[in-house]
């Protein structure tokens, strides 16, 4: 199906540790309707080391921005979800509205707690920090990779196309043999190690429409934090699957985002 002439951007921006090409199967349908630019590689660049509450990661997406030459809609997932958000709070006239597909936004008391487990020097275990410490980078080939992850619970319930595309979107081969994974698991680690503490009122301080799409069976966004979300007038919507359900669900996911965009590009209440 031909993309409209006149289709609107659409920024997406990624997890952490999974590159923009991972989202292929979720993210390919929705060209027929927009202009599709997926961001492929938060955190990596020189110029926007990982930080205080991901602020430089911030305005590494609002660089990446510049390139439209009119508000484009904003969706990510999990950490890209977050960063899109601050990005259009920083800089809401980029923006017609942002999507956030079970972002660890931390409100009220999570943002608190977030607060003291990075002064206290316990964030590892209240993030996924510790867990991703000495993640597996390497392989002998994408067979092998593959037959790994498959054991491993958070790929478990992907998609075989969705786990292909994160194997070929999120891998590059060595010249000696083998492939490694682009994403850092460094830099993944040092990400989840400054989760943003400081966005207790961004949905209130929100200039551009916001909406969220839950997984139902998230272990992030639990249905506490939705009704949170909700009494702080965020449009909340539930997925079937778990924190990853774009992988996990992707044609009821691009049918969940696309009936919100409806709703908030049409000025719906939030």
């Amino acid at each position: 199906m031909p993309q409209p002439a006149t289709a609107t951007p659409l920024v997406f921006a990624h997890a952490n540790g999974f590159p923009g090409r991972s989202y292929r199967s979720f993210l390919a349908p929705l060209e027929a309707r927009f202009d599709m630019h997926p961001v492929e590689q938060l955190g990596h660049h020189p110029d926007f080391p990982v930080g205080h509450n991901w602020l430089a990661l911030r305005d590494e997406l609002l660089e990446q921005l510049q390139a439209f030459s009119e508000p484009v809609i904003g969706v990510g997932h999990s950490m890209g979800g977050v960063l899109t958000a601050m990005a259009a709070e920083q800089a809401p006239e980029r923006f017609r509205c942002v999507v956030m597909l079970d972002p660890p936004l931390m409100l009220g008391v999570d943002a608190m707690a977030m607060k003291l487990a990075k002064r206290l020097g316990f964030v590892d275990r209240v993030t996924p920090a510790g867990r991703t410490l000495g993640r597996r980078s390497r392989w002998s080939d994408r067979s092998a990779m593959r037959d790994y992850l498959r054991r491993r619970s958070l790929f478990r319930r992907f998609t075989d196309q969705a786990l292909d595309d994160y194997i070929e979107g999120g891998t590059r081969e060595l010249e000696e043999g083998g492939v490694v994974l682009r994403y850092d698991p460094d830099i993944e680690v040092d990400i989840f190690r400054h989760l943003p503490d400081h966005l207790n009122a961004l949905p209130e301080r929100a200039r551009v429409p916001l909406g969220v799409l839950a997984g139902d069976e998230s272990d992030l966004l639990t249905s506490r934090r939705r009704r949170r979300l909700r009494r702080r007038g965020v449009r909340v919507a539930e997925v079937p699957g778990g924190h990853m359900f774009p992988m996990e669900h992707p044609e009821a996911t691009r049918e969940a985002l696309l009936a919100m965009l409806d709703t908030l590009l049409d000025g719906g209440e939030r």
